[in-house]
């Protein structure tokens, strides 16, 4: 793998713009309780990505080009860091400009966010960059939370320890994930399992639009008892971490295959109605 940084400009002139693709870990700085640090998603991204590139790198010219520990929506509490959705998507979308203006095609930005702003920037980035410049800016991350939010057999993994709407956070799944990628950053996985008792109004009103999970996250963040992780981490377990990273880096795989053919597109993230909220909250 090349770093974009250590290249000359005559250098990357000389790439070849069929074979070469971007890649780049981006995930925010986020609380996730008190027994995982606080760079966990940049940690398991930076997992899937290295995984990734060794397959990709046997046709393609893989470069890393940054990564940002930075994203949208990361949950509200001390020792997180969260850029507005605005902020985030306009980082992503002129970054992709340049990219598309030099002539390359493909971009893959490898993640590990649920944050609802944080994937609607990331996706809504995506779409007006193909839209306008036909540059594929790929988030496996998108599509691999859908999988885990509807419980996705091809998972391979049970409900409530996959990253579903009951285990959204710190809880099985990453917890599991966690002690793959570096169990020495695990605190303890002795913690009992968390749910939010409480439906909050807001709670209420998405549920009413059809938006389960992103009800059960303002429950969760609108928790006074909230311990900062939703789930069960005493489950975690080192082997499922381990297929759940086997699982992107082959969703990865599928989707760069999509794109190369031309059909690569993000999930459609929400209703409109949904959409627009999003949008307006501050």
């Amino acid at each position: 793998m090349k770093e974009y940084l250590l290249l000359t400009g005559e250098e990357v002139s000389r790439l070849d713009r069929e074979k070469t693709v971007f890649v780049s870990v981006i995930s925010p700085i986020e609380t996730h309780g008190s027994h995982l640090p606080l760079g966990t998603d940049v940690f398991i991204a930076r997992r899937v990505m290295e995984e990734t590139c060794r397959s990709l790198e046997r046709d393609h010219e893989v470069v890393k080009l940054f990564e940002l520990p930075l994203g949208s929506d990361a949950q509200p509490v001390f020792g997180s860091i969260s850029l507005s959705y605005g902020t985030f998507k306009r980082i992503i979308y002129e970054t992709g400009t340049q990219l598309a203006k030099m002539n390359f095609k493909y971009w893959i930005v490898f993640d590990n966010h649920g944050g609802p702003r944080h994937q609607l920037a990331l996706a809504e980035a995506s779409t007006k960059l193909k839209r306008k410049y036909g540059f594929n800016l790929i988030v496996p991350f998108l599509h691999i939370f859908q999988d885990m939010l509807n419980d996705s057999a091809d998972i391979g993994i049970a409900p409530g320890m996959n990253g579903d709407a009951s285990d959204l956070h710190a809880g099985t799944n990453e917890t599991s994930l966690m002690l793959c990628v570096d169990p020495q950053q695990v605190r303890t996985t002795d913690l009992p399992r968390y749910f939010p008792r409480k439906k909050s109004t807001l709670g209420k009103l998405l549920r009413f639009l059809r938006a389960e999970s992103l009800a059960v996250t303002i429950d969760w963040i609108s928790d006074p008892e909230n311990p900062h992780y939703l789930g069960d981490p005493s489950l975690a377990d080192p082997e499922r971490g381990k297929k759940m990273i086997e699982y992107h880096v082959r969703r990865s795989l599928e989707l760069f295959e999509k794109a190369k053919r031309g059909s690569y597109r993000p999930p459609e993230l929400f209703n409109p109605v949904v959409r627009t909220l999003l949008r307006l909250v501050k």
